[in-house]
């Protein structure tokens, strides 16, 4: 079972950059360093700084013990093991037999994963190992495992500081070949700061890449309606920065209007929202078997259609959820009037269709699958007919916006629908569908449409999903509502209980921003 994540905003995002003269890691090495202790007061001060300045510099042979004191054997034990798997995948020393560099990385990384206390030795070592090191190749691959060191793990709040005035110099030196990789390395340091850094190491093969200085994946989003979006995503992207990116493509700069898109993957059938400040590459797998996509979320801001790809995409979206039952509709009279004028509006979207009428075929095309068996096929052709008898007919862009203004007024628009199986409310009547949208998730009669319960989402204390009860059962999730004097709780079991549980969250996220 997993509980819910901490539903607040994110984290603060001021991370001080040193200035001035002082976080140098010569300062550092001189406060922090086991070796400077001993040199401190030694042949006096221009000596002293020279060995000071020898400690964090490249050197051709493995330290003996950790560069950091440390009273635990074994952490100075691993730290000495750590410099030389170092020194072998900078070219320094040969490599053991059968190891190649992805084997390094691994092994300084994964160190990294289990010993938060090696983290500031580590980032020391590598510092050291790129300051004043003769060989151009060995620096690049210093500078790429500082690369993934920054998107990975933190260095300690003491370290922290010093670190950061490293990369700054660095980016700030236009002369060395390392500049740009170490702006990269600071933006890394920023967001890890921000966001918690990757949860899961690299595969080799993004490693691989790495190394052959190829730094950024191909990744197709899918968005609806067909439309493909090609970019490309480098090793520690998060959602928010490619949701910029589409968006502005899309006519959509605007902050307030990003946050209602979300990214979504899914891989055979699990679909999982991305949150905004979650890294991609930790959802891409190996296997090229996800798919991402992109959806509009949430409707709070106006919809605005001067660009091209919005309309389209808006229109594919909302066309599909209305053909697919994502959006639900009630079976009266009303509803089959609204069956017909939205049927002519998808046909005058098709290109070269404003003169023709539709077939029979097509028209069960334009009617949505739930509400295929109770409309009369002859009754829906004939109220079609007279529609396009006494209507102007529109150009494709004109038929697609008023299609979305259309179903904009439908009584369920905005809500992300679930068919749920089972309820633990006895009160209510089962299958039914839970919908929610950025105010409330409500409880709907799958017949009737009555609306049977209401959960402001402000009411909503915690949730968790929960595993199916029996073997082929269905997963579930928890819901603890209402107030601190009257508390609530109900389950409920259906097959895209993930999908709901991770949906609602990201709503909460957004939601939390936005106010």
């Amino acid at each position: 079972q997993s509980s819910v994540p901490s539903l607040t905003s994110e984290p603060n995002s001021t991370m001080l950059v040193p200035a001035g003269d002082r976080y140098t890691m010569m300062d550092f090495a001189t406060a922090y360093f086991r070796d400077a202790q001993s040199m401190q007061g030694l042949k006096g001060m221009s000596a002293e700084k020279k060995s000071i300045a020898d400690l964090v510099q490249h050197t051709k042979v493995p330290i003996q013990e950790s560069l950091l004191r440390y009273s635990d054997s074994e952490l100075n034990e691993l730290a000495t093991k750590n410099f030389k798997t170092l020194m072998r995948f900078m070219g320094d020393q040969s490599k053991l037999k059968n190891q190649n560099q992805v084997e390094c990385i691994y092994e300084i990384l994964q160190l990294c994963k289990e010993k938060e206390s090696l983290h500031d030795e580590i980032y020391c070592q590598v510092i050291k190992q790129v300051t004043h090191n003769p060989n151009q190749e060995s620096v690049l691959h210093g500078w790429l495992l500082l690369n993934l060191l920054t998107g990975y793990f933190l260095p300690s709040n003491i370290l922290m500081p010093y670190a950061t005035k490293f990369l700054q110099l660095a980016s700030s030196d236009t002369s060395s070949t390392h500049h740009d990789i170490a702006k990269t390395c600071q933006s890394n340091l920023r967001k890890n700061f921000m966001y918690g850094g990757r949860r899961h190491l690299p595969f080799p093969v993004e490693l691989e890449a790495l190394l052959k200085g190829r730094g950024a994946r191909r990744l197709v989003v899918l968005m609806p309606g067909g439309v493909e979006y090609l970019t490309r995503i480098k090793t520690f992207t998060v959602a928010k920065e490619l949701l910029q990116e589409i968006c502005e493509q899309m006519g959509a700069g605007d902050q307030e209007e990003i946050q209602e898109f979300v990214l979504f993957a899914i891989r055979n059938k699990t679909v999982r929202p991305i949150r905004s400040e979650e890294y991609l590459h930790d959802y891409l797998l190996e296997d090229k078997l996800v798919t991402v996509t992109l959806r509009r979320l949430i409707w709070r801001t106006p919809l605005h259609f001067e660009n091209k790809i919005y309309t389209d995409v808006h229109y594919g979206q909302v066309l599909w959820d209305y053909l697919n039952g994502r959006i639900l509709l009630n079976r009266s009279k009303e509803m089959e009037m609204q069956v017909g004028v939205l049927a002519m509006l998808q046909h005058w979207a098709k290109s070269e269709q404003q003169d023709s009428a539709p077939s029979g075929e097509e028209l069960k095309e334009y009617t949505p699958k739930t509400l295929q068996s109770s409309i009369s096929p002859q009754a829906l052709q004939n109220q079609v007919g007279m529609l396009l008898r006494t209507r102007q007919p529109l150009q494709p862009v004109d038929a697609k916006i008023q299609f979305i203004e259309h179903v904009l007024k439908l009584p369920f628009f905005g809500y992300n629908t679930y068919f749920v199986e089972r309820v633990s409310d006895d009160t209510i009547p089962v299958p039914c569908f839970f919908g929610v949208n950025k105010e409330e998730i409500i409880v709907v009669d799958g017949t009737t449409q009555v609306v049977s319960c209401v959960i402001p989402l402000k009411e909503l204390q915690k949730m968790r999903t929960l595993r199916p009860v029996s073997e082929g059962g269905l997963p579930g999730i928890e819901l603890n509502y209402g107030s601190a004097d009257s508390p609530k709780t109900m389950w409920l079991e259906l097959s895209q209980a993930k999908e709901m549980y991770h949906t609602i969250v990201v709503i909460l996220d957004k939601t939390e921003l936005h106010h």
